[in-house]
């Protein structure tokens, strides 16, 4: 069967290769294409969406009017864009509404059917109008003002003519009265031609347009002259923003409201927007401004559909001086649909690539001959982006293209577009890939619709399509003469480049001779391993030709500044000699990830070793060396037999050396490496290169680099692979397993030299997780240590240290052997000689081991030359946990042995102190003894101090320092440590116990009575100046106070003698209180009793006053008794008397208050007359008896100012 009845379309039949959104004239095409629309499940679900939210704005406002539709050339964008307009116009097509003849596009089992149908029935509802462009090819579109360009457009879709001015100020006024039409017949009749002739030229028939506005509005314009004065007049104003277009929409659309009593809205479709906006951001900035205009002002009333290949965020990228953030006009955008890859495969598929049921069957049974081989004849290896499979449904889908074709195509075009730096602004038609494909399998380089099923589109198809527009000429003119130009080429040659160079911009398609391979296949029954066999020898002949570079794996057609570029590589690496290899491989694969390891495993732990590539340092920690050598070294002569005689070296015994095996070709890819490296960088910095040139060599960085770095390194892992092992004198070979990676097959063959390098790792093969809390539980003595801790075996089944503990065993011996000698031993110098070989200890461990020694007193630490042996001093701990702290650190082991006379001292001590008879003449039972008794002393002393501070109880400075010292020696832990310590601190042990008995015994006995006390001293504290100098309780006080200061109050005379002092203080106190109020009566009563004196002494009416005046010293008098506050019965005598000198000044005021009345009712010769003003003693002091000369001339003084101050006053002075 023939390709050719295959298929259900007749693929021979032209099919119209692009929609244009402005043909709206032929209904029959307009059903046609309604007919024939794929509703895909995305469209589906984009038009559901739409409908629904269209619909319920003829009910609801809304400023989300747009529609931003992006999608590759030819995925079918202005096709969606018009088919949604005809479905919301609804217009009758060859006798079937448009939603009517939609529904038959939609699947019947489709979820989302029903929801457009029922969107699609409320249509009706509405009047909806469809202005439709390409507006990248209205004439003058770039330059005319977008308010501008629309309001022409809108003006022709109502039948103006195609000047605005005339279309505004002529045509548009005179609809409104209903006389267009009379205006249009005029004009046909003066210039004898019809309107759509005198539309298209309006300039050239303007005298007679002006003479027929002239006829149809003679009240208006008398003459020619005044229709042309008139639209000069308007052209010099002429202002036309989005405001003015928006109200001039608005205001048609009301009119069409009225006249169809519906809601009315204006769709308007702008095509191939991209193309408009090119890379002007001003442009992109009038279409923001009129949709914002549309939205805010409309609310539903003006839609806006735009088509983009690019979507809305590359778009408003690529626009250049962007004025605005465009933000706010992606909220008007509810819809921004964007059509795939995938909607075009669909799409090509049913209008193109459908089978009849035979020509299915036919495919199916061609795959089934070979279907493995198809399978991988069909896919395209190792890219970087999911392409269709070649599986029997999508292959028979496709067929005669490949799945992976179908998407490749847009692929290319827009790549050849924006190599060529056209993108979205390409001008002209743009063919859809409906068309290249039809295109292909008709008029292709061969006849398929004449061959046999089986025969497949090769992808130099591809390239012979494009040639005649989107290929560049001069690549064009070149690729056509390789057939001449390339010794013994061969049509294969030819399509080859062809290959090459399409897939040059795809980064994702790796191009090996396997991929090209692929991409040349004819037949359902090629091999191959044949055809790269083919492919190879063309790849061959153009690389000689300088038309194609071999770049590691891939291959890659050269086109100008490439081939340049390429040129200059092949100089760089013609120079490069033996030193550059060398410091090339030293600055770019001298890295871990080249060699794949910086540590070797042995026994469940990993050890950091110093690696170096060509004695180049990878890693540098670790105390064994492991040199690689490279390829290159072997190129260079480096035999296994030398690096042996080298290993036998006393410097060499911790060097393990590492020969890689040959590699084929190793020089001359890392030579190309290299030498691209070098012309890159030259390319980046010359300021002099073109741009083009510059990102060029920045592309060539961000992807070939790469590539030829994993060939390199590919190389050196072949090396690796079956390398030889050299150590102490002898030398095997590496064999790798199956599937491993040759660094982790080193590096597991590497750990069997760890067993002789590392000898004594055994005996402690420990590593501790968390080093910093292992510590600290070791210093605290705590009972459970982690499971990695316990494994150390620091301490016997009975707790104490365990002698045979091989960790603590070696670091004794080690710090013991530096003592010795008399050297110190730092942190740092421990932890490095037991993680070096033979041990390979874990530090962290090694430190574990010295706090352990810590705890028992085996060891102390000198920080900054401090002496710390106390396990629970913060500092100490500190510097153990910390690394650095620690590596600081001074170790010196501790003696155990105490002197017999200081544990016979010690022992009696302990006996007198405790009042025990017996205690062993060992410093462990010292140290146990001093644990029973100063842990019960403590007991007692915490209990007093936590008492004491509540109550503020003052303890004596000895108590304090008694409590701090057995502190300090019952924190010792180690018996020899705490022996000596109670022996320096012998002389005053006896003190400290006595005193803390002492303050115990307060606190219990007489507690309460001393917070009783204390309340009584603050009450006589409080009423201090009232007291008598030699009254009992100031003498209380002062004894009280005394006390206080020098903390006595558990002396036991001391608190006797407070106790009887507060008894004499009290009664004391008694009697000042009666006093106090009687003194307080009395003062208030004399006032009261020379009240009235005082008034008629001021010329004051008695009866009318004294009743007043009196009131509060009476209420004072009656209260006394009533008082019963310590300190408010002192302060009564003076509140009495301040009682008193209020009376007085209310005397005062009231005598200045007369004198003010009668002030006003003075005669002229009274002025100048003095007045009598009296001066009481008793407001110039309280002192009522003068003991001494000072006090009398204090008194003196003040009176004495008092005085003159009245006689300054031109008053006469009167003193009571």
């Amino acid at each position: 069967m023939q390709i050719r009845d295959i298929f259900e379309v007749p693929v021979e039949e032209p099919i119209e290769p692009v929609i244009k959104v402005s043909e709206r004239q032929d209904t029959k095409k307009l059903a046609s294409e309604i007919g024939s629309y794929l509703v895909t499940p995305t469209i589906e679900r984009y038009l559901d969406d739409f409908l629904e939210h269209y619909t319920d704005t003829l009910r609801l406002s809304t400023g989300e009017v747009g529609v931003w539709i992006s999608g590759y050339f030819g995925s079918g964008k202005s096709h969606l864009a018009k088919i949604t307009a005809l479905l919301l116009e609804n217009l009758q097509l060859d006798g079937l509404a448009a939603a009517r003849r939609f529904e038959a596009r939609l699947k019947v089992d489709s979820p989302r059917r029903e929801p457009i149908l029922r969107s699609l029935s409320l249509l009706s509802q509405c009047d909806t109008q469809i202005l439709a462009y390409n507006i990248n090819a209205i004439k003058d579109s770039k330059s005319t003002p977008l308010p501008k360009l629309l309001l022409s457009q809108f003006y022709q879709s109502k039948g103006y003519g195609g000047n605005v001015i005339y279309a505004r100020v002529i045509e548009a006024e005179l609809d409104k009265q209903g006389k267009l039409p009379d205006l249009h017949r005029a004009a046909e009749r003066l210039a004898k031609k019809t309107w759509a002739d005198i539309q298209n030229n309006l300039s050239f028939y303007a005298n007679y347009l002006y003479r027929a506005a002239v006829e149809v509005a003679p009240d208006v314009f008398a003459s020619p002259e005044d229709v042309r004065q008139a639209l000069a007049l308007a052209e010099q104003g002429e202002i036309y923003s989005d405001r003015f277009l928006v109200q001039t929409l608005l205001e048609d659309l009301e009119v069409r409201q009225k006249a169809t009593s519906k809601p009315c809205r204006l769709v308007i479709v702008l095509d191939e927007v991209g193309r408009w906006v090119d890379d002007d951001g001003d442009r992109l900035d009038l279409l923001q401004g009129f949709i914002e205009e549309a939205a805010s002002q409309g609310q539903g009333k003006i839609w806006v559909f735009v088509t983009t290949h690019e979507d809305m965020g590359a778009i408003y990228e690529n626009a250049l001086g962007l004025k605005k953030d465009m933000k706010r006009i992606e909220g008007r955008f509810r819809c921004k649909w964007s059509l795939t890859t995938e909607n075009i495969e669909l799409v090509i598929e049913d209008r193109l690539l459908k089978k009849k049921r035979v020509g299915r069957s036919e495919v199916i049974a061609a795959y089934g001959e070979n279907p493995g081989i198809l399978r991988d004849l069909g896919e395209l290896k190792n890219t970087n982006q999911i392409l269709p499979g070649c599986s029997e449904e999508r292959f028979t889908a496709f067929y005669p293209f490949m799945p992976y074709q179908i998407h490749l195509i847009p692929e290319i075009v827009k790549s050849l577009r924006t190599t060529g730096g056209r993108g979205e602004q390409l001008s002209g038609s743009t063919r859809t890939l409906l068309a290249i494909a039809q295109d292909i399998l008709r008029v292709g380089r061969r006849s398929y619709l004449d061959v046999p099923v089986g025969e497949i589109v090769s992808f130099d198809e591809i390239y012979g399509n494009l040639s005649g527009g989107e290929i560049n000429p001069d690549v064009r003119g070149e690729i056509r003469r390789i057939e001449q130009v390339v010794p013994n080429a061969t049509p294969l040659t030819r399509r080859v480049a062809e290959v090459l160079y399409l897939i040059r911009e795809i980064a994702y398609i790796p191009r090996t001779i396997d991929n090209i391979a692929r991409l040349l296949v004819e037949r359902t029954t090629d091999d191959l391993a044949t055809l790269i066999n083919r492919v190879r020898a063309e790849l061959n002949r153009l690389i000689q030709a300088k038309l194609v570079a071999e770049i590691g794996e891939e291959f890659e057609f050269l086109t100008g500044e490439r081939r340049t570029f390429e040129e200059e590589v092949a100089q760089e690496s013609a120079d490069l000699r033996g030193q550059g290899l060398q410091q090339g491989i030293a600055e770019h694969f001298a890295k871990t990830d080249i060699i794949g390891f910086s540590t070797v495993s042995f026994k469940e732990g990993e050890f950091p070793a110093r690696v170096y590539f060509d004695d180049t340092p990878v890693s540098r920690e670790g105390f064994v060396d492991i040199r690689v050598y490279s390829p290159l070294s072997v190129i260079s002569g480096v035999k296994p037999s030398d690096l042996e005689d080298r290993s036998l070296q006393a410097d060499e015994k911790q060097t393990i050396l590492v020969l890689c095996d040959r590699v084929p070709d190793f020089d001359s890819h890392l030579r190309y490496y290299l030498a691209m490296q070098i012309v890159v960088n030259r390319w980046k910095q010359d300021s002099y290169k073109s741009k083009e040139a510059r990102q060029l060599a920045t592309e060539r960085e961000a992807n070939d680099l790469i590539k030829l770095r994993n060939t390199v390194k590919a190389d050196i892992q072949k090396g690796l692979k079956y390398a030889h092992i050299v150590f102490r004198g002898t030398s095997r070979t590496l064999s790798p397993k199956v599937d491993q990676k040759p660094g982790e097959s080193l590096r597991q063959e590497l750990s069997s030299f760890w067993a002789t390098l590392y000898s004594k790792y055994e005996k402690v093969p420990v590593r501790i997780l968390n080093e910093p809390k292992a510590i600290l539980d070791i210093l605290k003595g705590s009972k459970t240590l982690a499971a990695d801790v316990q494994k150390l075996k620091l301490f016997d089944k009975a707790g104490q240290l365990d002698p045979q503990c091989a960790l603590l065993d070696a670091i004794r011996l080690y710090v013991s052997n530096r003592q010795s000698r008399k050297e110190r031993v730092l942190g740092q110098e421990l932890t490095a000689e037991f993680e070096k070989p033979p041990y390979g200890w874990d530090p962290n461990a090694v430190r574990v081991g010295v706090a352990a020694l810590v705890r028992v007193g085996a060891m102390r630490v000198l920080i900054n030359k401090k002496t710390y042996t106390n396990p629970n001093d913060e500092d100490l701990q500190n510097a153990l946990r910390a690394v650095r702290e620690f590596n600081r650190v001074e170790l010196v082991l501790e003696e155990t042995e105490t002197e017999p006379e200081v544990v016979e001292e010690v022992r009696k001590l302990l006996m007198k102190l405790a009042g025990v008879r017996k205690i062993d003449e060992t410093p462990a039972a010292l140290s146990d003894e001093m644990e029973k008794f100063g842990s019960g002393l403590m007991i007692q002393a915490n209990q007093a101090a936590v008492w004491a501070k509540p109550a503020r109880l003052p303890l004596p400075p000895d108590f304090h320092i008694g409590k701090e010292t057995f502190e300090t020696i019952l924190a010792l832990s180690n018996p020899v440590h705490r022996v000596k310590e109670i022996h320096l601190q012998q002389q005053s042990l006896g003190d400290y116990v006595e005193v803390i008995r002492r303050v115990a015994q307060f606190v219990n006995k007489w507690g309460d009575s001393f917070a009783g006390m204390k309340e009584f001293a603050a009450i006589l504290d409080g009423i201090g100046f009232r007291l008598k100098s030699d009254s009992p309780a100031k003498a209380f006080l002062d004894s009280w106070n005394l006390a206080f200061t020098q903390a006595t109050f558990t002396d036991a005379q001391v608190w006797k003698d407070l106790q009887n002092a507060k008894v004499a203080a009290e009664l004391d106190l008694e009697r000042s209180l009666s006093t106090w109020r009687e003194d307080a009566r009395q003062f208030a009563q004399e006032a009261l009793d020379r009240l009235p004196q005082d008034l008629a002494n001021q010329n004051l009416p008695v009866d009318e006053l004294q009743a007043t005046l009196a009131t509060l010293l009476s209420e004072f008098i009656a209260s006394l008794e009533s008082a019963t506050s310590v300190a408010h019965i002192a302060s009564l005598p003076d509140q009495a008397n301040r009682l008193a000198r209020d009376l007085e000044n209310q005397i005062a005021q009231e005598r200045q208050k007369r004198d003010r009345v009668s002030e006003n009712d003075r005669k002229p010769e009274d002025y100048g007359k003095s007045s009598l003003k009296y001066i009481r003693i008793s407001d110039i002091t309280k002192r009522r008896r003068i003991a001494t000369r000072e006090q009398w001339q204090g008194i003196r003084d003040q009176l004495d100012r008092a005085v003159i101050q009245a006689l300054d006053e031109q008053n006469e002075v009167e003193l009571q």
